[in-house]
C-alpha cells in the first residue's frame, strides 16, 4: 500500500470520480492535509468541510491569541479557530452554500425518495416491466400521430329529439324488451365500430402489414377498444357511462337479461380505469396496443405485427417513464388493462354464441355480424 495514500481514523471517504489521485492525493488549499472533494466551491479535506459546516450553522465567533496571523497547516488547524475559519473565507469557501436544518432536512428527504426510486426502479428492471431509456424523437412521432388518431375517432353523437327516454311499453314481454335493447344497441354501437376502424388505418404501420392480417386484428380488437372507449366516458360520481350518443347508463337500472350480461362487465372495468385516471395520450396508447397483438390466433405474417408491437410498447413504456417517474408501477397496472378487455370481449362473444343457440331468442342481423367479424371493410 502507498504509504503517501491519505489515512483516516473512522474510514476512507466517498472520493469523487473527478479527482485525478494518480500522483498521490489532492491537498486541502486550507490546511493541506488530502483533500476529498469540493466542498463549499473549494477542494478541502474533511476536517475543514466540517469544521466550516459547524461555524456557519451554529454561527460561532472566535477569537485568536496571536494577531490573527496563524498559520494553518495540518499540525496547527486545531490550535487557531480563528485563523482558520479567515483562511477557509480567504480561500474561497462559500458560507450560502451551508444548509440550515430545514433545507438538510429537504436534501435528506430527496436523497431518500431517490433511492427509494431507484430500489423500485430496480425491481422492475430486474422483472422486465421497466427500460431504462427516454423517449426519442421517432417515439414522440409515433405517439402524437397515435394521440391524434385517437382525438378524431373519439367522440359524442348528437341524440334526435325522438330518441328521448320514455316510459317503457308495459304491454311488451320481456323477450321483446330483449329485442328492443338488442337493436338499441347495435344501433349504437354500428358507428363506434367505423370510428375504430378509421383509427385503426392511422395507426404508423398498420396499413403495412398484411391485408388479411389487417382485418384478424381489427377483428379481434374492435370490441375491446369499444369497451375502453365507452369505460373512458364513466362518470365515478354518478356512477353512470356515457355511450357514443351521449345516454347516459345507470348499473342500477340494468334489468336482469341481455343487457345486463352486455353491459355490467363494462361498468366492473370503468371503475378499475377510473382508478388509474389514465391521460388522453395514455388511453389513446393503450388503444393502439390492442390492435397491434402479434399472438392473435391466425395471423399470416405474424412477425411483423410483433416487430410493430414491440414499437408501440417500447415507446408507450418510455412515455410512461417520462410522464410518471415516481409511479413506476403504473406500467404495470395499464398492461393487467389489456387482460380484463380481452376477458370482457370473449365473455360478449360467448354470450352472443348462447343467444345463437338459443332459438326462442330472436338476434338483430346487425349484432351478429358486429360479434362475427365486426363489419370490418378495409
Amino acid at each position: 500500500m502507498d504509504s503517501s495514500a491519505p489515512k483516516y481514523k473512522f474510514g476512507t471517504p466517498y472520493i469523487p470520480s473527478y479527482m485525478d489521485l494518480t500522483n498521490g492525493p489532492e491537498p486541502c488549499v486550507v490546511c493541506g492535509d488530502a483533500a476529498t472533494g469540493y466542498h463549499y466551491r473549494c477542494m478541502t479535506c474533511e476536517g475543514c468541510k466540517g469544521f466550516f459546516r459547524r461555524t456557519i450553522q451554529k454561527k460561532l465567533s472566535y477569537y485568536c491569541k496571536w494577531s490573527e496571523e496563524c498559520v494553518i497547516d495540518k499540525l496547527t488547524r486545531n490550535q487557531c479557530q480563528q485563523c482558520r475559519y479567515k483562511k477557509c473565507i480567504n480561500v474561497g469557501m462559500a458560507p450560502d452554500l451551508v444548509l440550515n436544518e430545514s433545507q438538510r432536512r429537504a436534501k435528506r428527504r430527496l436523497i431518500q425518495e431517490n433511492r427509494d426510486k431507484r430500489s423500485r426502479e430496480e425491481m422492475l428492471r430486474q422483472s422486465g416491466l421497466l427500460v431504462a431509456s427516454q423517449l426519442t424523437d421517432g417515439e414522440e412521432e409515433l405517439i402524437k400521430a397515435i394521440l391524434i388518431a385517437h382525438q378524431d375517432t373519439t367522440y359524442l353523437f348528437r341524440r334526435n329529439s325522438t330518441d328521448e327516454d320514455g316510459e317503457p311499453d308495459t304491454k311488451r314481454t320481456k323477450a321483446e324488451d330483449e329485442r328492443s335493447a338488442l337493436q338499441n344497441l347495435a344501433e349504437i354501437m354500428t358507428p363506434s365500430i367505423v370510428k375504430v376502424v378509421e383509427f385503426a388505418k392511422r395507426v404508423p404501420g398498420f396499413k403495412e402489414l398484411d391485408h388479411e392480417d389487417q382485418v384478424l386484428l381489427l377483428k379481434s380488437c374492435c370490441m375491446e377498444i369499444m369497451c375502453l372507449r365507452i369505460a373512458q366516458k364513466y362518470d365515478p360520481e354518478t356512477n353512470k357511462l356515457i355511450l357514443s350518443t351521449g345516454i347516459a347508463v345507470d348499473k342500477c337500472n340494468l334489468n336482469n337479461g341481455v343487457m345486463t350480461d352486455l353491459v355490467e362487465p363494462i361498468f366492473d372495468f370503468a371503475v378499475g380505469l377510473a382508478r388509474l385516471q389514465l391521460t388522453e395520450t395514455e388511453m389513446a396508447l393503450l388503444a393502439a396496443v390492442l390492435l397491434i397483438a402479434g399472438d392473435r390466433q391466425g395471423l399470416k405474417d405474424a412477425k411483423s405485427v410483433e416487430i410493430l408491437q414491440d414499437t408501440l410498447l417500447t415507446a408507450f413504456q418510455h412515455f410512461i417513464n417520462e410522464s410518471r417517474p415516481k409511479t413506476p408501477v403504473h406500467w404495470a397496472k395499464i398492461l393487467m388493462k389489456i387482460t380484463d378487455l380481452r376477458t370482457i370481449s370473449a365473455r360478449h362473444a360467448e354470450r352472443v354464441l348462447c343467444m345463437k343457440l338459443d332459438k326462442s331468442q330472436e338476434i338483430p342481423q346487425m349484432f351478429l355480424e358486429m360479434f362475427d367479424d365486426c363489419n370490418t371493410t378495409l
